[in-house]
């Protein structure tokens, strides 16, 4: 069954200029073509966004299923069925949000394995998930209560056989200590060199990628070496550090918004909303530094679910274009996952992975937030305006 999408305007990701009077042609999940709007055949299916901004879907490129905003230990500690059931309640208001694609960078019982295969197979709504099972922690570590601990070499490389066993897609190791876990300093090496080579090994000889948590401190010398695919967060860094990420294949996933909810949240501890107070002003000169030295960016919302707008706000407040700040969003965050090629931009044979907003987020990125329709793969997930 083909059908038209008629724009108002159209924002392809692609960097183009915004284009007015097109349609998007979409047969089965994908893009078959975009066209004029003039030419959409008469009595053709059709969806009217003529008065509404067009994008791709967005890629959250680093959030968890079963965490909001607050403590997050006391959250972990629920019991599975509880958490099963909240991971369906997020995964299904992240893809009303207007994201198509996440990669879920960590979950408690393998939350995440269960949640991809129910959205695989129809039975819950929610993003297109690439997982990472248990991130990995050293024993008392940062975000213990969330994932598998473990020490020495061996029982590392035990511990990413393990998430590979699942049918992860990437793996994820807390390189750094964190502001959500009671007595972690953010800015502390958490594995020994060896240790953080050795996960990093495994799963490259595996076939698959590593993103670190990592706020800052010596463990991103190390993990850059070691040719880790992402490091999340960078809060921390130093101009040196943002350098050493620039002159390296490595990507850096910046999640501003969470640190900003914490401070606020009334559920948040006073250790975290501290951390996150003190850590706060650093970021901004991060995100300029990572925008003067040409550093590979993509952004996730981090627990603060569906948020893309606040992530695409602060890359503007650190000198990138509106249109970058979409990209980031987008399609950079498409190549980070490795869909580049599938999704990321709406162009003829990708996903018709299509969003709609009221208003236009170029001229004020807060219209990102007013996302009124979602197409996943060709299928309508949500309207909520009549008429469609």
């Amino acid at each position: 069954m083909t059908k038209y999408i008629v724009c108002g305007s159209l924002v392809d990701a692609t960097g183009s200029a915004p284009q007015k009077g097109k349609a998007i042609v979409v047969e089965g999940d994908k893009i078959k073509a975009i066209i004029n709007a003039s030419d959409v055949p008469a009595g053709s299916e059709r969806v009217d966004l003529s008065d509404r901004t067009v994008l791709p879907g967005l890629i959250d490129c680093h959030e968890h299923l079963i965490v909001d905003p607050g403590d997050e230990a006391a959250q972990c500690a629920e019991p599975l069925p509880y958490l099963a059931m909240k991971a369906v309640w997020n995964a299904r208001e992240i893809l009303k949000a207007g994201i198509t694609t996440m990669r879920d960078v960590g979950e408690k019982y393998f939350i995440d394995v269960e949640a991809k295969r129910c959205i695989d197979a129809g039975l819950i709504q929610g993003p297109r998930l690439l997982i990472s099972g248990h991130p990995l922690i050293r024993t008392g570590g940062h975000a213990h209560f969330l994932g598998r601990e473990t020490d020495g070499v061996s029982d590392m490389r035990k511990a990413v056989r393990e998430q590979l066993k699942q049918g992860v897609d990437l793996i994820k190791i807390m390189a750094s200590g964190g502001m959500s876990t009671k007595g972690s300093l953010p800015d502390s090496q958490e594995f020994s060199d060896d240790e953080i080579r050795a996960c990093i090994d495994e799963a490259r000889r595996n076939g698959r990628t590593v993103a670190a948590h990592l706020h800052g401190g010596p463990a991103l010398k190390v993990c850059i070496e070691a040719g880790v695919h992402s490091v999340e967060h960078g809060i921390l860094y130093t101009e040196d550090d943002v350098k050493l990420v620039a002159g390296s294949p490595t990507w850096l996933v910046f999640t501003t918004g969470v640190g900003m909810v914490a401070m606020e949240s009334p559920d948040a501890p006073a250790y975290y909303k501290a951390k996150a107070n003190a850590a706060h002003a650093n970021g901004l000169k991060v995100r300029k530094w990572a925008k003067q030295h040409g550093v590979k960016v993509a952004v996730g919302t981090d627990t603060n679910h569906g948020r893309m707008d606040t992530e695409a706000v602060a890359l503007l407040e650190a000198g990138w274009s509106p249109m970058e700040a979409i990209q980031a969003c987008t399609i950079k965050g498409a190549e980070l996952c490795g869909l580049a090629a599938k999704t990321g931009s709406l162009e003829a044979g990708k996903w018709a992975d299509i969003i709609a907003v009221d208003g236009d987020p170029l001229s004020n990125m807060s219209n990102l937030r007013n996302v009124t329709f979602v197409m996943k793969a060709g299928k309508i997930e949500f309207s909520n305006k009549a008429g469609m």
